[in-house]
């Protein structure tokens, strides 16, 4: 019949939405990017608005000018000492590695380790330096596509907004609005958190490095700040050469080193981040977890890195949608029907 049929084609409808969205994964990173560098510039526009008075695209040029004169700066300062100290990390990582691996070769368990790691031999390495190469270029190629289309966001946000809203039926466009600005708040928010938790992890992260005598402490701690943005994986991932080169100097450097990461990320989720987050969306950390390994899965290495603001988004559509829209509106309906006389 005519229901079986309508409800038979909303269910394809679905289907193929889906294929959809996994065939254009990577087309919907790079959007989900782009409105993330949007944000980060209208967020970095807001107060130079409110004290200048220019209108939205000319506070958002001149925010974009400002970073730009920010990001020269750092590197005119920094950019020599950074470059120095990247240059002897690379350098010295093989090194650290050829002192671990034999400092490894005297244990039973550290020889069967190692016997493992020589699996991956060179012509594993070199079978796919290729494709390393062309996922780089790539890299590169889809991070200029980002920032220029973030730009574009950040200029005309009313335009794509009212272009969303109008695929919608009218009778739900007011909603859909809603939800829109609730997921910017929460994303600029969360970007806001994110910043400072890098800018923290890196400014701590380097200072007791260069405390302990670790080698490269601006370049290590820099990885720290950067390894931030994917949570859970970043910290463990940035925190292995700087391991290394403890290991290589001395063995007992190794664990101030473990202790450094360890005392600043506890610092850090505990203290810093729910400062930060206090006004947001709040993810368990099992959540996190799981969300970085599911988008991982679908969308590939674009996944991984912005699975965590990601899922801020899905946390505020299904409370708004489902929680507040759906559950506890039938709950209310159901009260205000039972209190009325």
């Amino acid at each position: 019949d005519a229901r079986f049929l309508r409800h038979a084609l909303i269910i394809a409808g679905l289907i193929a939405i889906g294929l959809i969205v996994l065939k254009l994964a990577d087309v919907l990173a790079l959007g989900f990017g782009a409105i993330l560098v949007a944000i980060t510039l209208r967020a970095v526009a807001g107060p130079i608005r409110k004290v200048t008075g220019l209108g939205e695209r000319a506070g958002v040029a001149v925010a974009l000018v400002l970073l730009l004169v920010l990001a020269v700066a750092i590197l005119w300062f920094f950019g020599r000492d950074l470059e120095g100290q990247l240059a002897g990390l690379l350098t010295s990582l093989p090194a650290a590695w050829a002192k671990v691996e034999a400092w490894l070769s005297h244990d039973f368990l550290g020889r069967r380790v190692l016997d493992q790691l020589r699996t991956l031999d060179a012509s594993w390495l070199l079978g796919r330096a290729p494709g390393w190469a062309s996922g780089a270029a790539s890299t590169v190629a889809a991070s200029v596509i980002v920032l220029f289309a973030g730009v574009f966001l950040a200029l005309e946000p009313s335009q794509y907004v009212t272009g969303a809203l109008r695929l919608l039926p009218v009778r739900i466009r007011r909603t859909g609005r809603e939800v829109l600005v609730a997921c910017g708040i929460a994303l600029r928010q969360w970007l806001v958190a994110q910043f400072g938790s890098m800018l923290m992890m890196t400014v701590s992260i380097g200072g007791m490095l260069w405390v302990a005598g670790v080698g490269s402490p601006l370049a290590l701690g820099l990885l720290a700040g950067l390894g931030q943005f994917v949570p859970v994986i970043g910290p463990v991932v940035t925190a292995v050469p700087a391991v290394l080169l403890a290991v290589s100097d001395r063995p007992e450097k190794a664990g101030w080193t473990i202790l450094i990461y360890v005392v600043a990320s506890q610092i850090e989720s505990n203290l810093f981040s729910p400062f930060m987050l206090r006004q947001t969306a709040q993810l368990p950390m099992a959540v996190t977890l799981l969300t970085v390994f599911a988008f991982g899965l679908l969308l590939g290495p674009a996944g991984v890195l912005f699975a965590t603001p990601m899922a801020v988004v899905i946390y505020v559509m299904v409370k708004m949608l489902y929680v507040e829209g759906f559950l506890e509106r039938g709950v209310l309906e159901s009260r205000e029907l039972d209190s009325t006389p």
